[in-house]
């Protein structure tokens, strides 16, 4: 049985209630819960009783929940947070061998350079990971005046602390004072860079999706 839209339009503010105005997702999750309630309505059901029914069966849906891939302080509903980890899960693990892969190489293979060459690489170092945080600093006040929800930039905002592996490493230097380059510190500018790519994927993730469902 097709529903009316005063109909839909309770399912909505059922929504609505729950603070689900994620625009990636909700299009989705209304679709599915009409189906749902127009299921018990075949057998039936009214309305109301149907809609209780599905009110229940999706009410764990909606709890909230974290991961370990975002951290306990960034939880959300169980439906953003599993879709978010689906799509962050290789860019956690991109994330992971940006720091520890040029750790545990240069710990195994030490390499030196000359004072030519660290005084110039450390000068394009500045200037580069100076330009990338002016990026993310754009990303981070674009997005945080934006009132639109997509589970991109929910992903966003557990990946902005990352940034202070970069900070960390233009500090002090990837650089020992031999010449040689230091590992952790070479990780840490490595995994800076990696969280200001995956950032800059999701920040394009979220702009498309605003797109798609013209949000102004």
């Amino acid at each position: 049985m097709e529903l009316t839209k005063e109909q839909i339009q309770h399912i909505e503010s059922y929504l609505a209630s729950k603070d689900f105005d994620y625009i990636d997702l909700k299009p989705e999750i209304l679709d599915h819960m009409i189906s749902d309630v127009e299921q018990f309505m075949d057998k039936n059901n009214t309305f109301e009783d149907a809609f209780a029914r599905v009110r229940i069966r999706w009410e764990k849906h909606f709890r909230e929940t974290s991961s370990f891939f975002f951290g306990m302080l960034y939880a959300n509903s169980k439906i953003v947070v599993n879709k978010a980890v689906k799509q962050f899960k290789k860019y956690y693990v991109l994330y992971l061998a940006s720091y520890f892969s040029p750790f545990v190489f240069l710990k195994f293979v030490p390499i030196t350079f000359s004072e030519t060459t660290v005084n110039f690489t450390n000068g394009f170092l500045f200037s580069f990971s100076l330009a990338m945080l002016g990026y993310m600093a754009f990303i981070i006040i674009k997005t945080s005046f934006s009132k639109v929800k997509t589970t991109y930039h929910f992903i966003l905002k557990t990946q902005y602390f990352g940034l202070i592996l970069l900070v960390m490493g233009l500090a002090v230097g990837i650089f020992k004072d031999t010449g040689e380059l230091n590992p952790v510190f070479t990780g840490f500018v490595c995994g800076g860079y990696a969280v200001v790519f995956i950032c800059h994927h999701f920040y394009k993730k979220h702009e498309e999706a605003i797109e798609k469902y013209k949000i102004v």
